[in-house]
């Protein structure tokens, strides 16, 4: 969805103005729910790509920045930084709000686990993207759904090629870190709105600091 939308913004479609019509206007436009356009405009928002305006709204940035142009076109294995991102925004969020309904004790010593491994002082890049996934894919596996299961396997691989673009970022890792112990703080609560908002801003500052090696 961010895609399409930043390709309009690129062909210029919303004229010298640039101001895009409200959020629910956009929606409509193009058939997706106005949640799903949130999360698009925010994304490109996040890029530089967008600008709000408070109280008088949502305005292109001509020229794009450079930035921006170069984070479409990173890759994780085969599809786009971006492309990839838009897959984690549908399924993360709803997997960490499901698992808090449905994890165990069993689940909550894994992550917990997990996390205390990727947050040791010496810790290398390679193990740290791989416990980087192992936290993110438990937590799919503690939603008790088969389907998001099967889906988020797909995404293994695009998860270590973009991991290991950013993981040499300082303070990257320690971002991380904070951002998944918001996420197990809340599962482990039974806070299902609370996991959901953790991970969306976990998914935000992975963005953020994707956008800024582009740069």
């Amino acid at each position: 969805m961010a895609a399409q939308l930043e390709e309009l913004i690129q062909k210029g479609h919303f004229g010298d103005g640039g101001r895009l019509p409200a959020e629910r206007k956009l929606a409509e436009q193009f058939g997706v729910g106005r949640g799903t356009m949130r999360e698009a405009v925010s994304k490109l928002e996040t890029l530089g790509i967008l600008v709000k305006n408070q109280g008088v709204g949502t305005f292109a940035v001509y020229p794009p920045p450079q930035a921006a142009g170069r984070m479409l076109m990173l890759t994780a294995g085969d599809v786009t930084a971006l492309e990839l991102f838009e897959v984690r925004y549908a399924l993360e969020p709803e997997a960490a709000a499901t698992a808090a309904a449905r994890r165990t004790k069993a689940d909550l010593t894994e992550l917990r686990g997990i996390l205390k491994r990727s947050m040791a002082a010496a810790i290398e890049g390679a193990e740290f993207v791989s416990l980087d996934f192992q936290f993110h894919n438990r937590i799919i596996q503690a939603s008790n759904n088969r389907l998001m299961r099967r889906l988020y396997e797909q995404i293994g691989p695009h998860h270590a090629v973009y991991s290991e673009k950013v993981i040499a970022i300082p303070g990257r890792i320690e971002r991380a870190c904070e951002g998944h112990q918001r996420i197990l703080n809340a599962i482990a609560q039974g806070d299902a709105e609370g996991a959901r908002s953790a991970a969306l801003d976990h998914l935000r500052s992975a963005e953020r600091d994707l956008a800024l090696e582009a740069s």
